[in-house]
């Protein structure tokens, strides 16, 4: 016997709670959202951002402490010396800290968006 309503069956509409619904109906859903709304970079880009800029600003600092030339461009006695190392840092550390949040922020909710199309 064909369904009522002329053999169409009908689509679940927006409005309809979640619990009235099928699990694949709602997981579909989810991921729909998921893939509109995850703008941003992956995680491990924000991770590897963050280390190299870290490593950047702990070398200048060496640098400054130990009085090397700059990639043996820049000479302790240019005026270019310190603005130069105390841009990386200065700056560098902060923007490391800030990257590794981020990520840190980026891997935990790709995992709870994971978990909520797993069910958990």
């Amino acid at each position: 016997l064909p369904p009522p309503g002329g053999g169409q069956q009908q689509q679940p509409g927006p409005s309809e709670a979640p619990g009235d619904l099928p699990p694949w109906v709602v997981r579909e859903r989810e991921r729909e959202a998921a893939e509109q709304g995850g703008g941003g970079l992956p995680f491990g880009v924000y991770l590897l951002a963050s280390a190299i800029v870290a490593i950047a600003a702990v070398g200048s600092i060496f640098e400054f402490a130990n009085k090397n030339a700059i990639f043996g461009v820049v000479s302790p006695d240019s005026f270019l010396y310190l603005p130069i190392l105390g841009v990386f840092g200065l700056t560098g550390l902060p923007m490391a800290g800030f990257l590794f949040v981020k990520g840190v922020s980026a891997a935990n909710a790709m995992a709870k968006r994971m978990d909520d199309l797993d069910g958990y």
